[in-house]
């Protein structure tokens, strides 16, 4: 069956049901969703299905059935991999929601939702995203997210949002940094690929004992 991307109804019926009465009051809203997933697609690491639901229901949701569980779980698929594809693609990614900050600091904005439920999929797989030798490159992309999303108060963020200006300019730079996170890291995943392959080590081990 040929790749089909969510429609508008989809996206209605997921966003209903994340905001409904039969999930936890923890339970991610469809843009804390859509940032979860956004991380989780740039990711190489792969994460096991029910490992992801769990962290965006926060506990299972009171489904009505076995059929309405499975439409649900199976729409969150598809919107994993209508991001995918976007990642994928040459066009500059589209976040779901305006690019601004709340000025009232009891509600926070949908981009502060959005790179909220983006973070907390950098936390679930840390060990990955912040492997020693790239440390430094992705704490410097992942910035302008952690501006937005409000979760930290490190001295470089706090002088950062001290400044209205600044802070719009650097959240502004989002898009176009989900698109440079996904393709540094994919190129990363293949390079600690082609460095593992069976036989490479050995083969280079014996052009050094032939010197």
């Amino acid at each position: 069956m040929a790749y089909q991307p969510l429609d508008d109804l989809e996206l209605n019926t997921i966003e209903a049901f994340l905001e409904s009465n039969r999930v936890h009051k923890e339970c991610h809203n469809f843009i804390m969703a859509h940032g979860f997933l956004t991380a989780l697609a740039i990711c190489p690491s792969h994460s096991p299905k029910a490992q992801w639901l769990s962290f965006i229901f926060e506990e299972t949701p009171s489904f009505t059935n076995k059929k309405e569980a499975e439409q649900i779980t199976q729409l969150l698929s598809r919107l994993f991999l209508d991001i995918r594809k976007a990642l994928e693609s040459e066009d500059r990614f589209l976040i779901p929601c305006e690019l601004e900050i709340s000025t009232n600091s009891e509600e926070l904005s949908e981009l502060q939702e959005w790179a909220s439920g983006f973070m907390e999929s950098v936390f679930m797989k840390e060990r990955f995203w912040f492997e020693t030798e790239r440390k430094e490159v992705i704490a410097e992309l992942l910035l302008p997210i952690m501006v937005a999303s409000d979760l930290f108060d490190n001295e470089e963020i706090v002088q950062i949002r001290e400044n209205q200006k600044t802070t719009q300019s650097c959240i502004n730079r989002i898009p176009d940094i989900i698109t440079d996170l996904f393709l540094f890291l994919q190129t990363e995943s293949a390079k600690h690929a082609n460095n593992t392959q069976p036989g490479k080590q050995n083969k280079k081990k014996k052009t050094n004992n032939q010197r």
